[in-house]
């Protein structure tokens, strides 16, 4: 999945396939997860944001999104 960066503190990247709902996060700290079952809304939520990180907290973690840690 390609990643597109992002404007944020936190996270680095994002990559969305549509056909799978797979959402990935690439985080400066050089973390990478993957979260299944996403919406392509939420996607677009998340790049539209400015607090990218309080709405994966609280969108994406909270709402039980299969979540995959994929690196660090």
């Amino acid at each position: 999945m390609q990643r597109r960066p992002v404007r944020s503190t936190s996270l680095k990247a994002v990559g969305y396939e549509a056909a799978t709902q797979t959402l990935e996060i690439e985080y400066r700290h050089g973390g990478l997860v993957r979260y299944t079952g996403v919406p392509a809304a939420i996607h677009a939520a998340l790049l539209q944001l400015p607090n990218k990180l309080l709405f994966v907290e609280q969108v994406l973690e909270r709402n039980g999104y299969e979540r995959e840690q994929l690196r660090g």
